[in-house]
């Protein structure tokens, strides 16, 4: 739900091939295989092939949000997919993971990690792109965040965004609700107020 923008923007375009990568099975309520169901038709809301979704069914990588993953683990797990898939850019969570949950904040650091370590990639480069946390006002103040977010772009070249336009926005509520079993409350609300929904802002990490 966070990488909606990107998501939408991306699969438009003829010259990328969009894949997904998550790296668990969404299973801390006991309700992993309805989650996996959910996050395939979740991505084709988006335009991808229920085959370009790839989720790691992994003891080791549980849905928690205070297990802390091995780096390692995810770094090996994340480069095996990406040599695999052919994959020149990574988008990812930062260090603040959005929302602060464990398994955000591991999936950037185990990501880091590889794209700056791995001999794969010393050669054959790979971008990494980490989307920006922000503060809770920014958070929920909606697409009024896009005129915060349009001063960033302009600070460096390493600096990506996306902004969804209503096309784009309405894959996105589509896409969500199609979590059924994620859909409360509060997540209703930030269909409506998440600056996530309509601008996703990156910084470069390697």
């Amino acid at each position: 739900m966070f990488f909606s923008p990107t998501l939408a923007y991306l699969n438009r375009r003829p010259d990328v091939t969009v894949s997904l990568l998550c790296l668990t099975t969404g299973n801390h309520d006991k309700l992993g295989d309805v989650r996996k169901k959910e996050l395939v038709k979740s991505a084709v809301t988006f335009g991808l092939t229920p085959d370009s979704v790839i989720i790691v069914d992994d003891q080791y990588l549980p849905d928690s949000p205070t297990k802390v993953w091995n780096l390692a683990l995810v770094a090996k797990t994340v480069e095996a997919v990406a040599v695999a898939g052919d994959v020149d850019t990574i988008f990812t969570f930062d260090q603040r993971g959005v929302s602060g949950h464990q398994n955000h904040i591991a999936a950037y650091m185990g990501v880091k990690h590889m794209a700056l370590t791995s001999q794969r990639f010393k050669f054959q480069k790979i971008n990494v792109y980490a989307l920006e946390s922000v503060g809770l006002a920014r958070k929920f103040s909606s697409i009024l965040d896009t005129l915060f977010a349009y001063g960033m772009s302009v600070t460096g070249t390493n600096n990506r965004m996306f902004v969804a336009d209503l096309g784009a926005y309405s894959q996105g509520i589509q896409a969500m609700l199609m979590h059924e079993s994620q859909l409360v409350w509060f997540r209703k609300l930030y269909l409506v107020f998440s600056r996530y929904m309509f601008i996703n802002t990156y910084t470069k990490v390697n």
